[in-house]
């Protein structure tokens, strides 16, 4: 809300589900009687400013909404909350050739690539790798807070030198700014071709 006397820091946060978690609501206004936290975990009672914080051991929850609240001497009341991004990195990824062993020189294959339980989906990049060469890179737009299964296909057409090439695809996070530093990944087993 525009004009509310309270500072959260961070306002932006992302976080590993099951990790902890903490965000300061602060204010340097003279007419604030009173603030805290209403949150479905971690809320807090009426405190005296200047800083309340939200802190919660083990963020178990995939939209959490908390928000800092102000009530001003003259009784009116106003809200901020933060932008929290929980994620997941996937159960894991395997590749698959559904059932098409051995390959038949010449024809158009599918590979899929499986990544189990990963969240936000929307946040997630597949790249598909022919031994050290990228392949493919595919990304994702439903947009869901909670982990979901996604499959990638990649299209290839049989070579005879394919045969023992190994194929893989890997699943990272792209988090932002406010992410981890090192992009959360997970990587497939290698697949090897049999053509």
């Amino acid at each position: 809300m525009a004009g509310c006397p309270l500072t959260l820091t961070p306002s932006e946060i992302v976080v590993k589900f099951g990790d902890p978690i903490l965000i300061n609501c602060s204010t340097s206004a003279t007419d604030v009687e009173g603030m805290g936290w209403e949150a479905p975990f971690g809320g807090t009672g009426f405190e005296h400013p200047p800083v309340v914080t939200w802190r919660v051991e083990k963020l178990e929850e995939w939209t959490p909404s908390p928000s800092c609240y102000a009530t001003l001497v003259d009784g009116s009341q106003c809200t901020v909350s933060p932008l929290i991004t929980v994620y997941k990195t996937p159960d894991f990824v395997s590749v698959s050739d559904m059932g098409h062993v051995p390959m038949v020189e010449g024809r158009e294959y599918d590979l899929k690539c499986d990544v189990i339980s990963v969240a936000p989906v929307q946040n997630l990049t597949v790249t598909w790798y022919r031994g050290n060469e990228t392949v493919l890179t595919e990304t994702f737009n439903e947009s869901t807070a909670i982990p979901v299964n996604t499959s990638s296909t990649l299209k290839i057409s049989t070579q005879r030198d394919y045969n023992g090439l190994t194929f893989r695809c890997e699943a990272e996070l792209h988090l932002g700014p406010k992410g981890p530093k090192f992009l959360p990944n997970t990587s497939s087993p290698p697949y090897t071709a049999v053509i």
